[in-house]
């Protein structure tokens, strides 16, 4: 019956030290990975799989409220207006519509008007308005708004007086897509190159990359490294009986 009980204790031995030898393998080769980060530019490689930058909670919010005009991109991403990739002021409202006038950009939001140059710079703004904006059109040099009641109302500067109007030549704004160009660079913008081969490395290293699940595994390692060294102890004393 003891012999039984003892190779029991033997073979569980053995096992968890295979198991904890895998483990050792694996902080000895990462280790060594570490050790050298700077030689082999570690620190200069970067890893943007999309399963890879979830594990970082690093992600590119999904655009909305997308208004195209040539080769730029008007968007609301994150809570704020996206002139292509660049961020130019708070979205305290959904964007309802982009248009050109001239060398410069009006956007529409239900009770503000915006106008940027084609750096994204804001040159004005008007939130006193005698109408619920729903689309935004441009025809000549005129800006004119649609607004929720049908009616029809232009002028030639955001800041001026605005009229009603029967015009019917007016070019609308409508909704768009976001071009590949500006979608690397809202990507860049948001998750940057993505994470170092140096940073992956070192949270396999410290199980840090599997989060929650990492530290339960290092709480079973660290457990079956104790059994490993009781049974070892154990194991060492019946020896030296016999």
């Amino acid at each position: 019956m003891k012999i039984k009980k003892l190779k029991k204790i033997v073979n569980l031995h053995r096992y968890i030290g295979l198991g904890i030898c895998i483990f050792l393998v694996h902080l000895a080769i990462t280790g060594i990975f570490l050790n050298h980060s700077i030689g082999l530019r570690l620190d200069k490689t970067f890893v943007a799989w999309p399963w890879l930058l979830n594990q970082y909670n690093l992600f590119v919010p999904e655009p909305k409220n997308i208004f195209t005009i040539g080769k730029n991109n008007f968007s609301t991403i994150d809570g704020e207006v996206f002139f292509n990739d660049k961020p130019i002021f708070l979205a305290e409202e959904d964007l309802l519509g982009a248009s050109q006038n001239k060398n410069t950009f009006i956007l529409a939001s239900s009770s503000t008007i915006t106008e940027i140059n084609q750096d994204g710079i804001i040159l004005k703004k008007e939130n006193v308005l005698p109408f619920t904006v729903k689309n935004i059109g441009i025809s000549g040099d005129e800006i004119f708004i649609n607004d929720i009641q049908g009616k029809i109302w232009s002028t030639e500067s955001i800041n001026d007086v605005w009229k009603l109007t029967n015009r019917n030549d007016i070019e609308w704004s409508e909704e768009g897509y976001i071009t590949p160009l500006n979608e690397k660079k809202i990507t860049k913008y948001f998750v940057g190159d993505g994470v170092s081969l140096e940073q992956i490395i070192l949270d396999f290293h410290s199980g840090a990359i599997f989060q929650k699940a990492g530290k339960i595994f290092f709480d079973i390692i660290s457990i079956l490294l104790i059994i490993l060294s009781f049974s070892g102890i154990w194991l060492w004393t019946i020896k030296r009986k016999y």
